[in-house]
């Protein structure tokens, strides 16, 4: 009897028990982690399997331009379904549709008679519309003694950044009257019939056509602490794959005296590209909850000041605000990769020049390296193997820096040396930079689309970068289509 209590009364047995099951709780735990450690290996061995014979065929099928194309779809549809994060629950009539509809849009905007009319004409609106945007340029810094713009002055700063200033009042006082409202309802409207996305987030999308990554979603701003975590990767993915009207105008005045159609090929590749990221988005993180504006949101557009002329005076004060920021970016950033590319080229010069048997090889820049990540990228797309290098060199800018870099170089590029790129390589890097998908714009999501609902912050960090890689396949798939499209017309 003494020897029973004293073993229920020995307190090494329940010792031992809580270390057996600590030490089978371990062992679980170690077994589910080299499982999972497996699953990742095995699927990225797939991956890049896959990856390797699609660069093969690239190969094989050089100069074939609609196979290419197809290659590069096949690319950018792998990598979307090797990230997904819930193959089982992806809704393949959104992804199947969503695709289909952006490449009947691709089609009517570039290839069909009618519509390419019209997108002709819009792009000469635009084209006009810069040129109105030169006549307060003139009058601001035009010489008093010959009325007309001195050569010292015929830059960056002072004809380019100051457009952006007219495009924000421009597209202020559009929104004051009404007409920003009414395309965005149409497109959210058609968005939601076609994709079957819920309310808020077509609309966001919609909005992304004019405005910025972080304007948009003040839209549905009483809506987002009732967002899904799909919905609130949508609107996330739509911000990253398109960018803000003021900033296309930099773009086009940068480009357009070199490919004089860019300003209807940068319209056509937010539509293009808007569209993609909604059903890309779709797939890469499924919707599996029930989201609260499914089927219709109503909203109403808030005007910006009381009448249109204090509207007109916000949209050139906020307009002043960003050609100020892209100023101030532009002078850090292309400093920095100055900076970085004399680095790496004396560090590299100096070792393989004292290292022997590194003696064959020649200095690299920063530049370069990121021209050899870019490079299996800008092949797949469809850029011809000879140019494929200097035109990863623009896609990794618009990924590491941002799009504003790298057009800036792509412009300078045709610029100098017009024959350095075919036609092909140039309308797939008007499609595929025509983005915000880039490192800083995860900040920018989190501190702008978090203070406006600090409840969805933490989900807007986690997925930032999964949004980032959406943004730039979005804008990939556009350049592809572009590519196919237009291999047998004029840019």
């Amino acid at each position: 009897m003494n020897e029973q209590e004293n073993s229920n009364n020995n307190p090494n047995d329940g010792k031992n028990v809580e270390n057996t099951n600590k030490s089978k709780n371990e062992s679980q735990n170690h077994i589910k982690v080299k499982n999972s450690i497996s699953r990742i290996l095995t699927k990225l061995l797939l991956y890049f399997l896959c990856v390797g014979s699609l660069f093969f065929l690239a190969n094989l099928f050089e100069t074939n331009k609609i196979i290419r194309g197809l290659i590069g779809l096949t690319f950018i549809f792998t990598t979307l379904f090797f990230l997904s994060e819930n193959i089982r629950a992806i809704n393949y009539k959104t992804l199947i549709v969503g695709f289909l509809f952006q490449l009947v849009l691709a089609i009517l905007l570039l290839l069909t008679q009618d519509i390419v009319g019209i997108f002709k004409a819009a792009n000469d609106v635009f084209l006009a519309l810069m040129d109105y945007a030169k006549k307060g340029i003139e009058f601001l810094f035009a010489s008093f003694v010959t009325n007309k713009l001195e050569s010292p002055l015929i830059n960056f700063t002072f004809i380019i950044l100051p457009t952006i200033v007219f495009f924000g009042a421009l597209i202020y006082f559009f929104y004051y009257i009404g007409v920003m409202e009414l395309i965005i309802r149409a497109y959210a409207w058609v968005m939601m019939r076609v994709l079957g996305t819920s309310g808020a987030e077509s609309v966001v999308a919609s909005a992304k056509l004019f405005v910025g990554q972080t304007e948009a979603p003040l839209i549905i701003k009483p809506f987002l602490a009732l967002l899904t975590r799909s919905e609130i990767f949508t609107v996330m993915s739509a911000g990253m794959a398109t960018m803000a009207g003021g900033v296309m105008a930099a773009y086009v005045a940068m480009i357009s005296p070199y490919i004089p159609t860019i300003a209807g090929h940068l319209l056509t590749a937010i539509i293009l590209s808007v569209t993609a990221s909604v059903y890309m988005s779709k797939t890469l993180i499924p919707e599996t909850g029930d989201p609260v504006t499914r089927g219709d949101i109503k909203i109403k557009l808030e005007k910006q000041g009381t009448n249109v002329f204090e509207a007109i005076t916000l949209g050139a004060r906020d307009g002043m605000f960003l050609a100020f920021n892209v100023g101030a970016m532009l002078l850090a950033f292309i400093s920095l990769i100055a900076l970085l590319n004399d680095l790496f080229f004396n560090i590299t010069k100096w070792l393989f020049t004292n290292i022997g048997f590194l003696s064959t090889l020649k200095p690299f820049t920063f530049q370069d390296i990121l021209s050899l990540i870019a490079y299996p990228i800008a092949y797949l797309l469809g850029v011809p193997k000879q140019e494929a290098f200097l035109a990863a060199n623009f896609i990794s800018q618009k990924i590491v820096i941002n799009e504003f870099v790298a057009y800036s170089n792509f412009a300078k590029t045709i610029a100098e040396n017009p024959e350095s790129l075919s036609m092909q390589t140039k309308i797939i890097l008007s499609y595929a930079l025509a983005g915000f998908a880039n490192f800083s714009s995860i900040g920018i999501q989190i501190g702008g689309i978090g203070a406006l609902e600090p409840k969805i912050r933490p989900t807007i960090a986690q997925l930032g970068l999964r949004a980032l890689i959406i943004g730039n396949l979005a804008n990939f798939s556009s350049a592809v289509l572009a590519g196919i499209i237009m291999s047998h017309t004029t840019f």
